[in-house]
């Protein structure tokens, strides 16, 4: 039978007190993290061993300046964006970079792909996810930590004219964001105290009107794609275990893509090909990128990282991932790489290493684009390195 079901999501929650201790942990990591920017010059630059410590000596940059001019880190590396917020999604059409920030800044920007004058396309309390549309950024927002119920999914036009359009309110937890021509498709996690069997998938045109819930019940849903037929996604079964899946994207019956996957971190459709990540934990520890048919199929191991995966992205010839490397102590790291490897097989190259905790990655015709956890907040680096400048 199919798993459609029109009705609106259950109302929200009431407040809860752990979310205070979320918050909580939430502004402490961001003080850390702006703190130690700041006072980056005045650290000593050798340690107590008296050997110069390269990322002591790296000099302090101030929000938003040398945009795109910074001398890079390695060869092909270019600073795109600088800031004290950490952002959240990354998409790029090859002529900007889009991403949202979170928290300190609580914008959604435009940046030039080499650098340059941000576009401040509108606001936002707390992006989880953005997609590209043909002229519009859609943005997954969390809303506030203390009450569930303030989730937004909103369009903003790409040239920063005009108003954003909020196309669903009301969410829990719309953690993940896919456009079609003419839609937005979104994930509602669900709730805690439902064990997130509330979650769902709905979808409201980009030109507004009324959103519909298209699969609800949905276990723990995470990740999302869509094609010009169908939506994907990634769900639990009775076990716990992850499922990816697929629905027509007006609604219909549920179909299994592949059974028995771990946590499902991102879901991408290349062709006829379904990608995702699995992996033992959200933090991406001995995760796998794996591929099968969209209408399902044997899925098959196509990259495994080393240590940790927290996002990708496919060009259509090679899969692109950060690794985050492994965090010291002082709650950082600079063993963080970028690595891509060809979808037919082969050994992985790195092309940008020594990065502070990459994560999301989006990719053009000729760069590879990733966030990190410094001041220097997303790069780029060439996709071809051999053939770079």
């Amino acid at each position: 039978m199919p798993r459609v079901n029109a009705s609106p999501p259950p109302p929200p929650a009431p407040a809860r007190s752990w979310r205070w201790a979320v918050l909580a942990m939430v502004v402490v990591t961001q003080a850390v993290f702006f703190y130690t920017r700041c006072v980056v010059d005045e650290r000593p630059t050798v340690d107590t061993f008296g050997m110069p410590n390269p990322y002591l000596e790296r000099p302090i940059i101030q929000d938003r300046g040398m945009l795109g001019t910074r001398a890079p880190a390695q060869p092909g590396d270019l600073v795109v964006s600088q800031g004290k917020a950490l952002i959240a999604g990354l998409a790029t059409d090859g002529t900007r970079v889009y991403f949202g920030e979170s928290l300190l800044g609580q914008q959604i920007l435009a940046v030039p792909v080499a650098g340059g004058a941000e576009i401040v396309l509108g606001s936002g309390r707390m992006p989880l996810d953005v997609a590209l549309g043909k002229d519009v950024l859609v943005v997954a927002d969390g809303g506030g930590l203390m009450t569930d119920g303030q989730g937004t999914i909103t369009a903003f036009p790409l040239d920063g004219s005009g108003e954003p359009r909020v196309l669903a309110s009301r969410l829990v937890l719309p953690s993940a964001v896919a456009v079609s021509a003419t839609h937005a498709y979104w994930i509602d996690g669900g709730t805690v105290e439902r064990d997130y069997m509330d979650g769902f998938v709905a979808r409201a045109p980009l030109a507004g009107g009324a959103h519909k819930v298209l699969a609800a019940g949905e276990r723990a849903p995470t990740g999302l794609a869509v094609d010009a037929t169908h939506v994907y996604w990634a769900r639990q079964d009775v076990n716990k275990q992850g499922e990816v899946v697929r629905m027509p994207i007006g609604g219909g019956p549920i179909e299994v893509i592949s059974y028995g996957q771990d946590r499902v971190k991102r879901i991408t459709v290349v062709g006829t090909n379904l990608y995702w990540i699995s992996a033992k934990d959200l933090e991406g520890t001995r995760a796998t990128v794996r591929s099968a048919p969209v209408k399902g199929g044997p899925a098959l191991d196509v990259a495994v990282a080393e240590s940790r995966m927290c996002s990708m992205a496919i060009d259509g010839e090679s899969v692109y991932w950060s690794d985050p490397g492994e965090i010291t102590g002082a709650g950082a790291s600079v063993r963080g790489r970028i690595l891509k490897q060809p979808l037919a097989g082969g050994e992985p190259t790195v092309l940008a290493s020594g990065q502070d905790r990459p994560c999301y990655v989006a990719v053009d015709a000729a760069h590879v684009y990733f966030s990190t956890q410094s001041l220097e907040r997303v790069k780029r680096a060439p996709k071809n390195p051999a053939s770079a400048p």
